[in-house]
């Protein structure tokens, strides 16, 4: 038999399958083909014009043009001291088209901008009349669709432009004419006074925002590695006196790990830890104090445990091997000093080598600094939230200290830091340098950088020495900082993330109902510790313009907290079938924890029927299901009887979800059953008895009829002979 055809890929399931042609068809049709084609070229080629029309007919969907941007910058900073000279850097970035060659222009003005609100007024909306003096031209290559053509046009410092110009900022305007029209581009520059300033630059180290308490090991493999978001940050600031503001959860998730965590994460530790720089530690997670406070949560909270990610491996070769419990994860203390295990405590995995308490929170009310500015810690702001006019940058709000960071600079130099493009950071330079040249905060100056974990370490280290650019800025140290003498400032409330305030209460309502959970387990810490630290990566700071993205954590975090909660419970029991008058029913009970947990399954039944024991305690190990045997009794009677089953906690907590088991009662049953079987046996004892006494009767006459036929027997033998003769 000849197997079926295949059939073709391109049929779908249900439609006809076309006939095969032959090969004699197929080449009667390729030979018509050819000839139509033939006459309709011959006609004027109009199936040539066929396919351009058919593809006119579907327009294709038109993409948005792109203008050309022009960008200038002056370049060392935006600075020129007495004797350099001005260079002005150009870049005109093609958008859709391409662009011809073109010539562009560079003027500067004579008249200074006096104030901040001048410098961005220009910065934002140049006028030609504040740049009347064309210092130079340059020529701009042809650029291609989306490339850019650059050039630099320098000032000699001989230039009568440059000599004996007074101290102050300068507005800089870059013009091209391009398809018929004139792009503009402002920048400025500064000629220094050379008056000593001091200037403190902050630089927060982060990771990206996660729902789990700690990072994975390969989420820290991949940003210690060598193109890395925390190496850029460590290469970034390493050599410079930048202050750096770490999360020290970042450390804590290297160093529960030990010796098993990754190789470039050890390596990038022990560079952080031999760094000189001054620096103090953000709230774990860098988690916001403010939404916690305007929550109610005064202080704002703080890690309980971190025993739970602790790997004991990772300590076995340099300190004495723990006890383990069943789950391999051993509990560390909290306190200053070790404990027997050799493991790190709390506070030794969150060591940031700081001495002092900084809160650096997104955004400050009064009632968040007076909360958090206690006991000598200092609160992080800036000049936006103060309403005294000039502040200095160590300052007093009541009992609370502040340390308040300039927020213009400081916007300028985080654009900058955050800038891959040469060009464009630049231009973000120079801004920093003219406003930091128009101080708000007396002789001292704090930059504080914005939170950024995916900026490049050229762009950060520009930062920061952007900031002490300007001749006679001096770098400050965080001691000298916090020890200056405080001004008397007052506090503008500034508007507080209210999702984030308003996510506080469902997360510790969570919270508390683990911590109750928690007492199933010999160390509540190991559950509880691992529900604080997730909360606070929740209200991480990192999260702020992600809010799809942080919906989706919050809810995976209430999805876990119910498991947690759920993992420990009666599994849903069968009808019971009791026939004795005494047994021990089977309930099971479940246990997801990686932990072993002690319970007591009580019981309760208002029949008389059943008699029940009231409470037992269940021992289940790690991650097991377990059988307990609950004693019951019967009492007279029959029928389906409903046993109350919960479960508690060794401190009385209710755990998991009450069950209820039918147990159906035939305890008579045994009763009738014992009574047969000794009727029965009585009977075959007694028929037993009386075929032995009848045997036992029988054998004397048995035994009597025996004896009389041997003697007639004897008899007959003794009388033959006589009777023969």
């Amino acid at each position: 038999m000849t197997a079926p055809t295949p059939l073709p890929a391109s049929v779908p399931p249900g439609h006809p399958v076309p006939r095969r042609r032959t090969g004699l068809r197929r080449l009667v049709r390729r030979l018509s083909t050819t000839v139509v084609i033939g006459v309709l070229l011959a006609a004027g080629g109009l199936t040539t014009d066929a396919a351009p029309a058919a593809a006119a007919a579907t327009p294709a969907p038109t993409a948005t043009a792109v203008d050309p941007q022009l960008v200038a910058a002056s370049l060392g900073g935006g600075v020129v001291s007495p004797g350099d000279s001005l260079a002005i850097s150009l870049g005109l970035t093609a958008g859709s088209v391409p662009l011809p060659a073109t010539q562009a222009t560079v003027a500067i003005g004579t008249e200074p901008l006096s104030t901040r609100a001048e410098v961005g007024n220009w910065l934002t909306s140049p006028r030609s009349e504040r740049a009347p003096t064309i210092v130079g031209t340059a020529s701009l290559d042809p650029a291609a669709a989306g490339e850019r053509a650059s050039a630099i046009v320098r000032v000699l410092a001989s230039d009568p432009v440059l000599t004996d110009r007074a101290p102050g900022v300068y507005p800089v305007l870059a013009s091209v004419t391009v398809a018929g029209r004139t792009l503009q581009s402002a920048s400025v520059f500064v000629v220094p006074t050379g008056a000593a300033a001091d200037v403190a630059v902050i630089v927060p180290i982060t990771a990206p925002p996660t729902g789990r308490g700690l990072l994975s090991a390969e989420a820290l493999a991949s940003l210690t590695a060598e193109d890395g978001a925390l190496t850029a940050a460590l290469t970034g600031i390493q050599g410079t006196d930048a202050i750096i503001a770490i999360d020290p959860a970042i450390l804590a998730a290297i160093r529960v790990l030990g010796t098993t965590a990754p190789a470039t994460a050890r390596n990038w530790l022990a560079r952080f830890e031999a760094l000189p720089n001054d620096r103090f530690a953000l709230q774990f997670g860098d988690a916001d104090p403010s939404a916690q406070v305007a929550a109610g949560i005064v202080p704002p909270l703080v890690p309980t445990s971190l025993a739970a990610y602790i790997d004991p491996a990772g300590f076995s070769g340099n300190v004495p091997k723990p006890t383990p419990t069943p789950t391999g994860a051993a509990t560390p203390s909290g306190s200053d000093t070790d404990d027997e295990s050799g493991l790190p405590t709390l506070n030794e995995l969150l060591d940031v080598g700081a001495t002092t308490d900084i809160w650096w929170p997104d955004a400050v009310t009064a009632d968040v600094v007076a909360a958090v500015g206690t006991g000598g810690a200092l609160t992080l702001t800036d000049t936006t939230a103060i309403a005294t006019s000039s502040p200095a940058a160590r300052a007093r709000a009541g009992n609370a200290g502040l340390l308040v960071a300039d927020a213009d600079v400081s916007a300028a130099l985080s654009v900058a830091a955050a800038s891959p493009d040469a060009l464009d950071r630049a231009a973000a330079l120079a801004e920093a340098s003219a406003l930091e040249a128009l101080p708000l905060t007396g002789t001292t100056t704090i930059v504080a950088l914005d939170r950024d974990p995916t900026r490049n370490a050229v762009a950060l280290r520009a930062a920061i020495d952007g900031a002490q650019t300007v001749p006679g800025a001096q770098p400050l140290g965080l001691s000298s900082l916090i020890g200056s003498a405080p001004s008397e400032v007052s506090i503008t409330d500034e508007s507080l993330a209210t999702a984030r305030v308003e996510a506080v209460p469902a997360l510790l309502d969570g919270e508390q109902r683990i911590e109750s959970f928690a007492s199933v387990i010999a160390d509540p810490l190991l559950l509880t510790g691992v529900e604080r630290a997730e909360i606070l990566q929740l209200l991480s700071l990192g999260w702020a313009g992600q809010d799809a993205a942080w919906e989706e954590a919050l809810d995976a975090h209430a999805a876990a907290t119910e498991a947690t909660l759920s993992s420990v419970a009666i599994l849903p029991p069968s009808p019971i079938q009791l026939v004795a008058a005494d047994a021990e029913i089977p309930v099971g009970i479940k246990n997801d924890l990686p932990y072993p947990v002690t319970v007591t399954l009580h019981a309760h039944s208002d029949d008389l029927r059943l008699e029940v024991t009231e409470s037992i305690e269940v021992e289940i190990g790690p991650q097991q299901s377990t059988r307990a045997s609950l004693p019951v009794k019967a009492r007279v009677g029959s029928g389906s009887v409903e046993v109350d089953l919960s479960l508690t906690s060794p401190t009385g907590v209710r755990i998991g979800d009450d069950q209820s088991l039918e147990v159906n009662v035939r305890a008579d049953w045994e009763t009738i059953g014992l009574v047969i079987l000794s009727v029965l046996a009585a009977a075959f004892l007694a028929l037993g008895a009386v075929r032995t006494v009848r045997r036992i009767r029988r054998r004397p006459e048995e035994e009597g009829a025996e004896s009389d036929d041997a003697q007639a027997s004897t008899d007959a033998d003794s009388a033959g002979p006589r009777e023969r003769s």
